[in-house]
């Protein structure tokens, strides 16, 4: 079985994430999908707490599975002490679905960072990696001048942020447009974002 693993703070989860999803499934070939919320070693403190973002990864795969059932979330990275890297979530995984053929979904401003990454080397070797970027992208060297590991760049152009979310729903803007509705409601009756 193809599995993929797409890791993310989802802080919140929007429709970028929700369209890469559904993306993988039809252009990488992909079976199954865990959707993991991480404590990404690379970022501020999210803004929601570890609850409310697993609710809202939660609600994500929800919208992913009402084209076809095949996502589900993962918590497991918020239960490792500390923070979480990459290379820990893919080994877990290989350990959960041993034979599985593994897939890294990423955006190409998280492929760009991966020679950072913790034993960044072995996380080609465990998994195929999927980019999905911007076309006519360029992807053999980051920005720090360090080979990248070969990747599979999906045409993906989809320019909405968390930040932007964040930015929005903290002035009392509406949001609606960026989420998938059952995240707009949860951001809006938890009151989250707001200053």
């Amino acid at each position: 079985m193809r599995t993929a693993v797409f890791g993310g703070s989802f802080d919140p989860p929007h429709n970028g994430h929700l369209a890469l999803c559904l993306y993988a499934r039809e252009l990488a070939g992909v079976e199954r999908l865990i959707v993991s919320v991480s404590k990404n070693p690379f970022k501020a403190l999210a803004d929601a707490s570890d609850d409310d973002r697993a609710a809202m990864a939660t609600l994500l795969v929800a919208e992913i599975n009402a084209a076809g059932a095949f996502a589900e979330m993962s918590g497991w990275e918020l239960r490792q002490p500390g923070p979480s890297y990459t290379i820990d979530l893919l080994r877990h995984v290989a350990a959960l679905h041993p034979g599985d053929d593994l897939v890294l979904l990423v955006g190409e401003d998280s492929y760009r960072q991966m020679p950072q990454w913790r034993e960044s080397r072995e996380i080609a070797q465990l998994c195929d990696i999927a980019v999905f970027g911007r076309s006519g992208s360029v992807l053999a060297v980051g920005s720090c001048g360090e080979t990248l590991p070969p990747a599979t760049l999906i045409d993906f152009d989809m320019p909405v942020s968390a930040t932007e979310v964040r930015r929005l729903a903290a002035a009392g803007q509406p949001i609606s447009h960026l989420v998938p509705p059952p995240i707009a409601a949860y951001i809006a009756s938890h009151g989250l974002y707001r200053v």
